[in-house]
């Protein structure tokens, strides 16, 4: 008797199930995204203000998540393993390995364990030696490119406990980072479809997530 796949069961099809469940994810994020970046009163109602954290943290999030399922290791993924994803499906050059890597390793860490991005972020790729210092700036709107790096000199004053030089300022458009996100989670839907290896990835994501 021929063995039955692993990813075959009552659930059904496996192509089926991904490409729902990838749509599904994608779905929640955008609109958690979009909760996020409603206008809301500041506290004393002189200003307009956004979660801007919580949705730089799901954006992180679903980057990893989505790299974690494409590997069918969940948990696992490092910048490289985020990068390649990037690479696949979302818009290039504008996630290029730079980019994309400051954003995980200079964001993805501080939202996981803080909740918050705070100060300044040493850069020590790839000698080891702390080549920038990396600030940044969050924006609620769906500019593209969603992330730049770019050059800035200068020192944080007002929210540190003395002078803190930077070297490079990172410019995150949340709108635009959250849709760019979306859109490639589809593209890796529709790619899953029709590739066993990544249908197999998934699987094994599976098993990890719903163990037998």
């Amino acid at each position: 008797m021929k063995a039955r796949k692993p990813h075959r069961g009552s659930n059904g099809d496996i192509v089926k199930f991904a490409t729902h469940f990838i749509r599904t994810r994608a779905g929640g994020f955008r609109k958690d995204t979009r909760i996020c970046l409603t206008d809301t009163p500041s506290d004393d109602g002189s200003s307009i203000t956004h979660a801007y954290f919580p949705a730089l943290a799901a954006c992180c999030g679903f980057l990893e998540y989505m790299t974690d399922l494409h590997r069918g290791k969940l948990n696992k993924s490092g910048w490289p393993e985020v990068v390649n994803w990037a690479q696949q499906y979302l818009p290039q050059p504008d996630y290029n390995e730079d980019i994309v890597r400051v954003l995980f390793d200079g964001f993805r860490h501080a939202l996981a364990h803080r909740g918050i991005a705070t100060g300044i972020w040493p850069d020590k790729h790839p000698t080891g030696a702390i080549a920038r210092k990396v600030t940044w700036k969050l924006f609620e709107d769906a500019e593209r490119p969603a992330c730049r790096l770019v050059d800035d000199v200068g020192s944080l004053i007002k929210d540190s406990p003395w002078p803190s030089p930077h070297t490079h300022r990172m410019h995150i458009h949340l709108a635009g980072l959250a849709e760019d996100l979306f859109a490639a989670a589809a593209k890796y839907a529709d790619e899953l479809a029709n590739d066993e290896a990544l249908q197999d990835s998934f699987s094994k994501a599976m098993q990890t997530l719903y163990p037998r």
